[in-house]
């Protein structure tokens, strides 16, 4: 039953089908009753396109100049092509090298700020032990004063 159905439906687009091209009117009438405008002009197109493909087949010649063609520019856009890579392969190595640059200035600030931490750091221990230093000079003097004013 299903396969009844289907061979109908078959035979019954490959009817409309070369009714599009027998009878054009009566197939664009049948196109406009169903609202499906666009079909028949698919169908024709497509027909168009097989008939120019089957009908202008190249001669031999005509072929190898077409892929003469075709080969001269494929190696234009492959030498086009591998300038291009070498230019990105240069533009990388210039940011390689600059980052590398940049890298090496970065660990010179980096050791020259950690050298003036350090020299900071011993000039801070310097003023204190210098302030400590004062501090008993001055708490000796003190005390010694007031020694020799209290007798």
């Amino acid at each position: 039953m299903i396969k009844k159905l289907l061979l109908i439906i078959v035979i019954i687009i490959t009817l409309y089908i070369v009714t599009i091209f027998m009878s054009p009117t009566l197939a664009d009438k049948i196109e406009n009753s169903f609202w499906f405008t666009w079909f028949n002009q698919k169908i024709r197109d497509l027909k168009s396109g097989a008939d120019s493909t089957y009908t202008n087949i190249p001669s031999k010649e005509q072929f190898l100049e077409t892929y003469d063609q075709a080969k001269i520019q494929a190696e234009i856009k492959a030498k086009e092509a591998l300038n291009w890579v070498n230019e990105v392969k240069w533009n990388i190595d210039e940011v390689r090298s600059t980052l590398s640059w940049a890298a090496s200035t970065y660990n010179e600030v980096k050791t020259s700020i950690e050298t003036t931490k350090t020299q900071v750091e011993t000039w801070v221990k310097a003023i204190k032990t210098t302030a400590d230093t004062l501090n008993q000079v001055s708490n000796t003097l003190n005390w010694a004063l007031s020694w020799t004013l209290n007798k």
